[in-house]
């Protein structure tokens, strides 16, 4: 057998480092090529054959056959039998051991199980295959068949040990990414309470201002009725003290509230101030965000009453229509200006409105046929628990 010169040598082991090289930079970015497949088997297939190809030209300068082919003029046959080879052996050795990890038996299995029957899976898929691919070969009989099987149980090996790399290493990378994606929404889950709380805390102390004052002018004038407003608001803070940690309440909780807030401006301004109050008792139920009703009754009071000295009328009701909760407020005072500029109470309504029922809801403000702000909730969570 005729040795390669030097410089065939040299060319030999650039063509096998060029390869090896080639071969490795596909490994290294299997899932980023030829996105534009939309079939994924047939990307996979695809990728997988170039790899093959490349490995197996960069261990090919190895064989001695063909560096004597080089001489006899039989290289290209030798390279056509070990392409076509290695097509027939990746094609045969993927499919099979995709088909084989994607079953759901093999998916309830531990990593190491499940790696250990793939493991097992590639080796006999390249020994079985390896057998007819020689005997093709060297034209209907086996040649070498010792050494045609001993190859390819390495060669199973090494792919097999490197799908078990590639596997642990997404595992690994599919664990930091859902712990991140837990932590962010940790986060935000955390952001939208901070944020919540600070708009309950925007509210709470607008109502004890606004009823601390009452109560100082009542004490002059009249200790009982001062008496009567203080009894409210302690039922009004011990509404919001025993729901401080719930960013949801129920219709009627919401409509107690605005009622307690309502006889508190009752008690102050007497005749001046009428309220009816209309709910759906199926409605009862249904969760809406906290301390969302009460600013737009105070908005009512305040724009109504105080602003005009007028005797004000307010009408509350909660009803459904279609598949819409509607929460209606509606007073007859003074009509609402064309450009509204919401003040801090209705601001932290649109606010939490946003954070709890993002593009699911509506705020309406209307002045035909009658003067009115009204809610409507297109996604309705009934308090199960409650009933």
């Amino acid at each position: 057998m005729k040795r390669p010169d030097f410089y065939t040598l040299v060319l030999l082991v650039l063509l096998s480092s060029v390869m090896l090289v080639l071969g490795l930079y596909l490994l290294a970015n299997f899932s980023k090529l030829f996105r534009g497949i939309r079939n994924s088997l047939l990307r996979k297939n695809i990728v997988v054959w170039m790899i093959a190809v490349c490995l197996i030209l960069a261990v090919l300068p190895t064989n001695p056959d063909f560096s004597q082919a080089i001489y006899t003029g039989k290289w290209f046959r030798l390279l056509l039998l070990q392409v076509v080879g290695i097509t027939v052996l990746a094609f045969f050795v993927f499919n099979i051991t995709f088909y084989i990890s994607q079953g759901k038996a093999l998916q309830r299995k531990s990593f190491k199980k499940r790696m250990g029957i793939i493991l097992a899976t590639i080796i006999i898929c390249t020994m079985v295959t390896s057998i007819p691919i020689n005997f093709w070969a060297n034209h209907g009989s086996f040649k070498n068949v010792e050494y045609t099987i001993l190859f390819n149980f390495y060669t199973g090996c090494m792919t097999g040990l490197i799908f078990i790399t590639m596997s642990y290493v997404d595992l690994e990378r599919n664990r930091k990414l859902n712990e991140k994606e837990l932590e962010v929404s940790r986060l935000q889950g955390l952001k939208t309470k901070a944020e919540l709380e600070a708009l309950h805390s925007k509210i709470n102390p607008h109502f004890l201002y606004n009823a601390l004052n009452s109560i100082a002018d009542l004490s002059i004038t009249d200790g009982k009725k001062a008496r009567k407003m203080t009894v409210a608001l302690a039922d009004l803070f011990r509404f919001s003290i025993n729901y401080s940690d719930h960013n949801y309440s129920t219709i009627r909780e919401e409509v107690e509230m605005a009622e307690v807030y309502l006889q508190i401006e009752k008690i102050r301004f007497e005749d001046q101030l009428t309220y009816t109050v209309n709910v759906d008792p199926e409605l009862e139920h249904f969760l809406v965000p906290r301390f969302v009703l009460q600013p737009i009754v105070e908005n009512a009071v305040k724009h109504g009453l105080k602003a005009t000295g007028r005797m004000t009328q307010i009408t509350l009701e909660v009803k459904k229509e279609n598949e819409f909760l509607v929460m209606e407020v509606a007073d007859n005072g003074p009509p609402f200006p064309v450009e509204i500029n919401p003040g801090y109470g209705v601001k932290s309504m649109f606010d939490k409105m946003d954070l709890l029922f993002p593009e699911t809801y509506e705020i309406r403000f209307t002045n035909e046929p009658r003067k009115q702000v009204s809610v409507h909730i297109r996604k309705m969570i009934k308090n199960e628990p409650a009933l």
